[in-house]
């Protein structure tokens, strides 16, 4: 039972850093995703590098992003660590410009100021700051409300319809999804067995098929927020709420690298959170349009290369401990 927990724990901890306001308004859905063969090639891409990243990090004792980029390239690891920690405030700013996008037409209001970015930076501040346990806990009631959202919009009829994307498309946006978790997925990685880490990989690419499988039949494709669209005032309210819960998780997950980061340089964790979050909503004013564009293909082209790194030293050293790869 102990076990069972603690893979469910995991693959919920991931899961919900993985389910935010791009994912839940259905914006996400409708660039990267479009029908049900595109959700089940997502997960499958999820589910098999997420296993690869957390057997890596366990045999290689990783903890978080730095200890990765020590093992896969000792020399230069200086060089990919700054590549990833870039790649996660991308996802960062990314995700606050998607707070106040979402919000902002989901309540029809429009501030000078970006109000639902700052509200989310500073829940998220809060998390990064905290511990692991924490950001599970909060993670469970993101998860919960989530789940809430979605039976509330489905009992709005909505047309269903389905988006022209690609096959590569839930390709980018799973390397995307893997590389955002990376720093959460060490830290959890590390500490399960093999079995553990194929157990908690395959839930948590199963749960993020299932919602996006939900959740498309239930989109207007047409709409701004094609999952949202058609709720009525009270409803758009709540979901409002679930989104800043969403995003909040998200955040922290995006941001805590580029904390850790940060701290090499400014020691006081307090600041160098702040001082992450206050750049990141400053950048987040580029709109989350264009980061859909252009911010995720190159998140995830970092994120395949991390992976094929990691694969690549899964099978080289399969008898014996992990050791530096240079080639």
């Amino acid at each position: 039972m102990n076990k069972f927990l603690k893979i469910a724990g995991d693959a919920a901890c991931t899961v919900g850093c993985c389910i935010g306001v791009g994912f839940l308004s259905g914006k996400e859905a409708q660039a990267f995703v479009g029908n049900v063969p595109n959700a089940l090639l997502f997960a499958a891409v999820v589910g098999l590098c997420n296993f690869a990243l957390r057997e890596f990090c366990r045999r290689a004792n990783c903890f978080n992003v730095e200890d990765v980029c020590k093992n896969l390239h000792p020399i230069c690891s200086i060089w990919l660590n700054c590549a990833i920690v870039l790649c996660c405030f991308v996802c960062t700013v990314t995700a606050l410009a998607g707070v106040e996008t979402c919000l902002s037409n989901l309540l029809d209001v429009r501030a000078r100021l970006p109000l639902f970015a700052f509200g989310a930076a500073v829940i998220s501040g809060v998390l990064t700051a905290a511990n692991l346990k924490t950001l599970k806990a909060v993670n469970a009631i993101a998860i919960g409300l989530s789940a809430a959202l979605l039976v509330i919009a489905a009992t709005n009829k909505q047309p269903s319809s389905t988006a022209p994307v690609q096959p590569l498309q839930p390709i980018v946006y799973a390397l995307f999804t893997v590389t955002m978790n990376l720093g959460i997925t060490a830290r959890l990685a590390a500490d399960c067995s093999a079995k553990e880490n194929a157990a908690a990989s395959a839930v948590t690419a199963a749960a993020l098929c299932l919602t996006l499988v939900a959740i498309l039949p239930l989109c207007d494709f047409s709409a701004e927020l094609p999952l949202l669209s058609r709720l009525d005032v009270g409803e758009k309210r709540f979901a409002a709420l679930v989104l800043l819960c969403a995003a909040a998780t998200g955040l922290t997950a995006n941001a805590m690298p580029v904390a850790e980061f940060v701290r090499s340089v400014v020691p006081d964790k307090t600041l160098s959170v702040s001082l992450v979050f206050t750049l990141a909503l400053a950048l987040s004013s580029f709109g989350f349009d264009f980061a859909l564009r252009f911010g995720y293909a190159a998140v995830a082209a970092v994120g395949a290369y991390v992976v094929l790194r990691s694969v690549v030293a899964l099978f080289r050293y399969k008898k014996r401990p992990l050791g530096a790869l240079i080639f």
